[in-house]
């Protein structure tokens, strides 16, 4: 009895860690322009259209929460190997507009994406997705033509932080984990499920007192002081333009108090 007993805890114990192995996504370093080795299994993202100039590079399973300032405006072109597929952000951490890209994209201008590339995740290409350019339109992790072989937890959590900016609860991890293997719900249907959430409607709507508390962060966290009147211009950013706290925080880094503080 004793014996069994062991067994199915060393057998628990055992589960629990490869669960933990699945949920710890790997984080690059600090991307830097240069003219790195190319990965078997990842993505490159270049300088200039076409493929050209210098580029950093991830591997598949790899993700930066933040492009660095100016960086992310400079991305012009994406090259995948393997069987890699690209999601970017508008905004760090995963947030506002993304667009995925399951195939190489040779001018970022033409698909909308200009202006600002904030974050990124580079992901193992579901094997029902297409390939050789395409994009799978505009809108996060879009369905991929068939069920993932993704570990439907990580799926689970991945749409928890995107999307309500926290880790599932104990019955929503449940709740959706289920969806995805009994009822053959993609990431999707996940996130479609949260953004239709009180949750979700309580937190993405932005009041002025939001926007103001947000400057006020950045401020404390760049310049560390309270903000003053000329925070306005931020505040009206973050309501109008739908700016985040990084958003605010990198134009802070630029100012001339902030150089001033780093001398």
């Amino acid at each position: 009895m004793d014996c069994r007993r062991n067994t199915r805890r060393r057998v628990s114990v055992a589960q629990f860690l490869g669960v933990m192995t699945l949920l710890a996504a790997p984080v690059m370093a600090q991307p830097r322009w240069g003219r790195p080795v190319l990965p078997r299994e990842g993505a490159c993202f270049y300088r200039d259209t076409n493929f050209r100039g210098e580029y950093f590079c991830a591997s598949t399973g790899e993700e930066i929460s933040v492009v660095p300032a100016r960086m992310n405006e400079e991305i012009a072109s994406i090259r995948t190997f393997g069987s890699a597929e690209v999601t970017v952000f508008e905004n760090g951490r995963f947030k506002g507009r993304s667009e995925r890209f399951d195939g190489d994209v040779r001018d970022l201008q033409s698909e909308g994406w200009d202006d600002r590339l904030s974050s990124l995740r580079v992901m193992k290409r579901n094997s029902g997705d297409r390939g050789n350019g395409s994009r799978s339109g505009r809108g996060d992790s879009a369905r991929g033509g068939g069920r993932s072989s993704e570990d439907p937890v990580r799926i689970v959590r991945r749409a928890y932080q995107d999307i309500l900016d926290r880790e599932p609860d104990a019955a929503g991890l449940r709740l959706y984990r289920s969806r995805i293997i009994d009822d053959d719900w993609s990431e999707q249907d996940v996130r479609e499920a949260l953004r239709k959430s009180p949750e979700f409607r309580e937190k993405s709507t932005m009041t002025p007192q939001k926007a103001q508390e947000i400057v006020r962060r950045a401020y404390l966290a760049i310049l560390e002081r309270e903000p003053d009147a000329g925070s306005k211009g931020f505040v009206d950013n973050v309501l109008r333009k739908k700016w985040t706290q990084e958003d605010v925080e990198r134009e802070l880094r630029n100012s001339a108090e902030y150089r001033d503080k780093k001398r």
